[in-house]
């Protein structure tokens, strides 16, 4: 298990209970128009506290038994006030290349093109890789979300053509790409 709080240059990566549930819905209404373009489709009372509470017990229980890892992410201000502006997650999992992490990220568009989601993502990496053995990841992008692919890219990403997962999103189905990174070479 990494830890449950990570200072990096300009963040506080944090993993949250379900005491955070109006802070992390919060998070999701300031920015429900630029994270739904690109997200699967929600349930009904995802936009509701109770949602959130829920969830995090069962994010919680996935850290606490190694199998996932949400850092919510603060500026030092914003972490004052309790407000988170993103997240970064890991979910872990098992194939015939061993152990790899699925992540995914986010950030409230009020922070976005200053460096936070890469200095987020690339210090969680960095926690997967010390402290569950991960080398390997893989994101799934859709093809016209350019700032995740940018993003995923000078992370060292790279994109995995003949694979593709297919979501729904929005109510209509898209294909998302798969881009890997796999970071045992660079060690």
């Amino acid at each position: 298990m990494g830890p449950s709080v990570l200072r990096t240059e300009n963040l506080i990566l944090q993993v949250e209970t379900e005491a955070s549930a109006g802070a992390v819905l919060d998070l999701y209404k300031r920015n429900r128009g630029i994270f739904d373009r690109f997200e699967p489709t929600r349930p009904k009372d995802f936009f509701t506290k109770d949602f959130h509470y829920q969830h995090l017990i069962r994010e919680y229980k996935g850290y606490t038994d190694g199998d996932f890892l949400r850092y919510f992410i603060y500026t030092p201000s914003s972490h004052a006030k309790g407000k988170i502006i993103g997240s970064v997650n890991f979910n872990i999992k098992n194939s015939n290349l061993g152990p790899y992490a699925e992540i995914g990220y986010k950030l409230d568009l009020l922070y976005q093109n200053r460096g936070l989601a890469y200095e987020a993502c690339y210090n969680g990496i960095k926690v997967m890789e010390e402290y569950y053995g991960i080398h390997l990841f893989a994101a799934h992008i859709a093809p016209n979300n350019y700032p995740s692919i940018r993003l995923a890219q000078n992370l060292g990403f790279f994109l995995n053509s003949p694979e593709s997962l297919k979501a729904n999103v929005n109510g209509y189905d898209m294909l998302l790409d798969l881009y890997i990174l796999d970071t045992s070479d660079t060690q």
